[in-house]
């Protein structure tokens, strides 16, 4: 929902572009018995507020509308349940990215089909792209109007699909889905984690520099 039907962060949908797209998408999933879901990582209190503000509710009812409630928070582990409950109370609009991951999952083995039977479309190379590739293993198009790396604006990557406001590009994808390649996608994430991991080394440094500086004062 949120990145791609809807604003979110720094992507502001183009309403009228993205109507056309949704209903002509649902019509053409409807001919040809493709299930469609729209996912959110909202808590369902804000996500439910948003479907039923937005012009989705015409398009999407409640039974495939997959969002965050107590019971997927309570399946978390303590310190998980702790940080995602803290989230809430920090922003009401807090958002868990993963849980995509768990609500694909979750409906593949209620329907008994294959991970080659589903198609995400998202947006973030991370936690659409990687996460999938790891978790759910369901094929994947990232948004080309919207392309985020953990929610900050993005450069495309080389070897994966893509899919945009013209509903021909999903029909494709639905009909054949290319072949693709990870290599740049991993050596993407790679490099983000090196560089995380950097950061993470040099502000230690600086503290210890810091701590010494303060003893010796």
């Amino acid at each position: 929902m949120e990145g791609v039907l809807l604003s979110h962060k720094h992507y502001t949908a183009d309403d009228k572009k993205i109507v056309r797209f949704v209903e002509a998408l649902t019509d053409f999933c409807k001919k040809h018995k493709i299930e469609v879901y729209l996912i959110s990582g909202f808590h369902e209190n804000v996500a439910l507020k948003k479907l039923e503000e937005s012009y989705l509710k015409s398009f999407f009812n409640k039974e495939n509308f997959l969002r965050v409630d107590e019971k997927y928070i309570s399946s978390k582990s303590a310190p998980d349940q702790k940080l995602h409950r803290d989230g809430l109370a920090k922003d009401p609009e807090y958002n868990d990215t993963y849980f995509k991951q768990v609500a694909i999952q979750n409906l593949l083995q209620k329907k008994k089909l294959f991970p080659k039977d589903a198609l995400l479309l998202s947006e973030d190379l991370w936690v659409d792209g990687y996460y999938t590739t790891r978790f759910s293993k369901v094929d994947f198009a990232i948004f080309e109007e919207n392309i985020s790396e953990r929610g900050k604006p993005a450069d495309p990557l080389s070897g994966l699909a893509y899919f945009s406001t013209e509903v021909e590009s999903v029909k494709r994808l639905l009909e054949k889905f290319p072949s693709v390649s990870f290599v740049s996608l991993e050596k993407f994430v790679f490099e983000s984690m090196k560089k995380a991991l950097i950061g993470d080394e040099k502000a230690f440094a600086q503290k210890i520099r810091d701590d010494v500086s303060k003893k010796k004062l």
